[in-house]
């Protein structure tokens, strides 16, 4: 009898870890999703909508957290979103197009359509397509919070940046910048004769059946746009952006759309609806092992090929990733620009695939008085030569790339000597070595780096 008892009560054991184990196992892909999302959403760290598929079918698209907290809306499959650079693989769609059709070569020098361009005989197409053409970053720039608060043409914002130096020779180099593809979109509207969102709608969005796809305007309305918020001074709460006039990022960072319409973007890698097989191999291909081909990110994740780009910008986050043997496609756009987007960019995938990843935990801060804060005040300086200020304004300490911003990215202290930067995920800690004197440490995803103070 007890031989009974002790082998029913080893097989209930059993039956309850094989139960246990094979119940996690069979989560659906939204209980893993919902899962990680959600610490984030309770967060303030990321609201939006993501979307799975396979083969060409919808797996899971589903919205979180609110489209506008004012008027109490959430975030579904409709909610359309600023894209920031998302805007850049558009544009290159576009322009290879024109590329295919014979009205351009990519090989063309940029002085073949502006003469007057400083060094446009040494600048190719490919260069700006491919991030290689040594033009800086026009955000970089001292003067572009005021060019964000105006109206802007292609040709005015083209001229504010044609005469800075280049950063290299071109094609010697990679190095992202917005100036490429603002340039690009002023190509466009030379070659064609008609605006970029003309062209654009024209030969991308329709075909593509791209509804809800379009330039974001301050001054239209978009329906069910989601309201674009950044973190605030108070740890978990969210102020919406300043007034930003996306002129000055047309070709760039300029597009809305939403996760429905950008799933529609696979028929223009997968399929002959805009570019032939030959043409989306040349995008598709990366150029001089930078990881980046025409205007889209060159990959490897988990052995698996994969294209992609992200974008980022005041309010607003957005990735679009596609594995072509698998067939996979991983979209999620957001309306919080917080660093948390970074993570998910491979955290998702890592969901899908059934790879390792960590749920995001709610983090605990702590208040510290500006008597506490101001031994940390001062410039900080990169073994490359990168520098940012950390001053205390409003009572908070900020960050300022550079020593520029008017408020910076703001730290919020999660002990006595630790600060995290909701803005962009990263981490800065202190600690007090044998001598007595504070060292600072710059913590992100890639590593580690120790900070160099060069003034107080």
């Amino acid at each position: 009898m007890f031989k009974k008892i002790t082998f029913l009560y080893n097989a209930l054991i059993t039956l309850f870890f094989v139960t246990s184990i094979s119940s996690y196992a069979q989560k659906s892909l939204e209980q893993k999703v919902d899962e990680y999302i959600n610490p984030l959403v309770e967060a303030t760290d990321f609201y939006g909508t993501v979307l799975f598929a396979k083969n060409g079918k919808i797996e899971l698209v589903k919205g979180y957290g609110f489209q506008d907290i004012e008027h109490n809306v959430e975030n579904t499959p409709l909610s359309v979103y600023h894209m920031g650079s998302l805007n850049k693989p558009l544009t290159a769609i576009g322009l290879m197009k024109l590329h295919q059709d014979g009205k351009l070569h990519i090989n063309d020098v940029i002085s073949k359509y502006i003469p007057e361009y400083p060094r446009g005989n040494e600048i190719s197409i490919k260069n700006l397509l491919a991030q290689t053409s040594g033009i800086p970053s026009y955000n970089r720039f001292s003067d572009y919070g005021t060019y964000a608060k105006r109206e802007n043409t292609l040709k005015q914002v083209v001229d504010w940046f044609k005469d800075e130096e280049l950063l290299f020779k071109p094609g010697e180099k990679y190095s992202y910048s917005n100036s490429n593809y603002v340039l690009l979109a002023h190509l466009i509207e030379l070659i064609t004769n008609q605006t970029y969102e003309d062209y654009m709608q024209k030969t991308v969005f329709k075909p593509l059946g791209m509804q809800h796809t379009g330039i974001y305007k301050y001054d239209e309305i978009i329906k069910n746009r989601a309201i674009g918020y950044d973190p605030a001074n108070n740890t978990y709460s969210l102020k919406p952006i300043g007034f930003y006039n996306n002129s000055i990022k047309v070709g760039s960072g300029a597009v809305h759309s939403t996760v429905l319409d950008m799933f529609k973007l696979e028929d223009a890698l997968y399929t002959n609806k805009i570019l032939n097989d030959n043409t989306r191999q040349l995008m598709l291909t990366e150029v001089a092992e930078n990881d980046y081909g025409l205007g889209w990110g060159i990959w490897q994740r988990f052995d698996k090929n994969k294209y992609d780009h992200d974008g980022a910008s005041p309010g607003a986050v957005a990735y679009f990733s596609t594995y072509p043997d698998d067939k996979v496609t991983i979209i999620f756009l957001g309306n919080i620009n917080s660093g948390a987007f970074h993570k998910m960019k491979y955290d998702l995938a890592a969901i899908y695939f059934d790879k390792d990843y960590e749920v995001p935990t709610l983090r605990k801060y702590v208040v510290l008085k500006n008597e506490e804060l101001s031994k940390f005040e001062g410039r900080y300086e990169f073994e490359n030569g990168n520098f940012f200020d950390l001053k205390i304004i409003e009572g908070n300490l900020r960050f300022l790339w550079r020593g520029r911003g008017e408020l910076g990215y703001l730290l919020s202290p999660t002990s006595d000597y630790s600060f995290y930067m909701r803005a962009r995920g990263d981490q800065i800690d202190f600690s007090l070595n044998n001598e007595g004197k504070l060292e600072a440490y710059y913590v992100e995803r890639s590593g580690r780096s120790k900070l160099n103070k060069i003034r107080k």
